[in-house]
């Protein structure tokens, strides 16, 4: 990553903006451990390499200024992160856990249906990178897990700053708004069973675990259906041993077949992931440290 503040903008190209951010399974992460925060909450040290895919690529250019304004926190299930009508007080960058954005589509309750899984390749709060417009979504954390967090204000100075930064940020943007287009196809598109297999599917690349900690209820509130039809099409799925379903758990048996069993839109994503080079490279080398903010 080229030095920031050195006046070569214009010589930025895609290899100064590849990210590190590899594919959730361990295997690519070559064998780095997933090291948590400390457990005393508050100002953290540089996080270990490993701890979130995105915050890797960026602390490898970012001046130490801006690592250093990083908190440790740990997010609670239930916890909203960011809240429909408020600018985001802070950018998150989940360790472990997973973290749903909702969007209401009426005025019940319970009318929020999930537009996007957040995982540890990721990060929450997207639309504070952008400016300080109030949000127009929730994010819950489903999971829980610790995480590092980071003002909102902050990251705006980074990306003012350092153009590397930026370019790298907007492009995990474009791939979140890439993912929400299409999920959005496939739940208009397609049936039950196979958005049913798509979301399994992607729970499980953001939780890198078989065994998904999830209720009939809140999986039908994640789809946007009724209760009764996501136990009738789990029923079915299990019937074919792809999966084993359990009072508030989900045990993925054979992700092959689910997979086969799935719409397209599974595969579309990881290949839309992997075109934006979320599941690139870069080497530290070619990451000088950016001017301070």
């Amino acid at each position: 990553m080229r030095a920031c503040g050195d006046g070569s903008h214009s010589e930025m190209n895609e290899t100064n903006i590849r990210l590190c951010i590899p594919e959730v399974s361990a295997t690519l992460l070559n064998g780095a451990a997933l090291v948590a925060p400390r457990d005393v909450q508050g100002v953290a040290h540089r996080p270990p390499p490993g701890s979130n895919g995105l915050l890797d690529a960026l602390l490898r250019g970012a001046p130490q200024n801006w690592v250093e304004e990083l908190e440790a926190v740990t997010m609670t299930a239930g916890e909203a992160l960011v809240q429909t009508g408020t600018s985001p007080a802070y950018v998150t960058f989940p360790t472990g856990g997973l973290v749903s954005v909702l969007v209401r589509s009426g005025p019940a309750a319970n009318a929020e249906v999930e537009v996007a899984m957040v995982g540890r390749h990721d990060l929450v709060g997207a639309s504070a990178l952008l400016g300080t417009d109030p949000a127009s979504h929730r994010a819950v954390v489903q999971v829980g897990a610790p995480a590092y967090r980071v003002s909102a204000a902050a990251i705006r100075r980074l990306m003012e700053t350092c153009p590397p930064a930026r370019a790298l940020l907007l492009r995990y943007v474009r791939m979140g708004l890439e993912e929400a287009y299409q999920i959005a196809a496939c739940n208009s598109r397609h049936s039950l069973e196979k958005r049913l297999c798509r979301w399994l599917l992607q729970a499980h690349q953001r939780l890198e675990s078989d065994t998904l900690p999830f209720t009939h209820d809140h999986i039908a509130q994640m789809l946007g259906v009724r209760r009764a039809s996501v136990t009738v099409a789990l029923h079915i799925i299990e019937g074919e041993r792809l999966i084993r379903s359990t009072r508030g758990r989900v045990d993925l048996l054979d992700r092959t077949r689910l997979q086969n069993a799935a719409c397209d839109c599974c595969g579309a994503i990881a290949h839309n992931r992997r075109v934006l080079s979320l599941d690139g490279s870069l080497e530290r080398a070619a990451a000088p440290s950016c001017t301070p903010c």
